[in-house]
């Protein structure tokens, strides 16, 4: 009975560490995206990527999701970091900030297109830098 439970906690601890290993192998060494130094892989107003959404929102998901896009628009909103394109396109800076930006700028950023919000009929882009034209 008792090399039953020795082998039992032998198991269970073996097995936790195991799992942490996996863990912390995954968390601090994995290659993670660097969206700023890749290029973009699409460049459109942000109007027509909004449209593109609204028309076949399977197709565009298809197409845009995932995938490092530059778009254009005017600024309608400005909060914390996120950054409002045309009321069409909700954009999300690194934590470094938003850059010195007014509401009615245009502004072109490059950024991972993360979908599209039914609710507030947005697309959604993250990682987001600003492309100077």
């Amino acid at each position: 009975m008792k090399k039953k439970r020795i082998i039992i906690i032998s198991v269970l601890f073996l097995s936790v560490v195991i799992t942490a290993g996996v863990v912390y192998n995954y968390v601090f060494n994995s290659k993670h995206r660097n969206i700023a130094k890749e290029e973009a892989s699409m460049t459109l107003p942000a109007n027509e990527l909004h449209s593109h959404f609204l028309n076949d929102e399977a197709s565009a998901t298809a197409k845009y999701l995932d995938k490092v896009l530059e778009t254009t628009g005017e600024i309608t909103s400005i909060e914390n970091n996120d950054v409002t394109l045309s009321n069409k396109i909700q954009v999300s800076f690194n934590p470094e900030g938003i850059p010195k930006i007014q509401n009615g700028a245009s502004l072109t950023i490059k950024g991972r297109c993360v979908g599209y919000d039914e609710l507030l009929e947005m697309v959604k882009i993250d990682q987001a830098v600003v492309i100077d034209k």
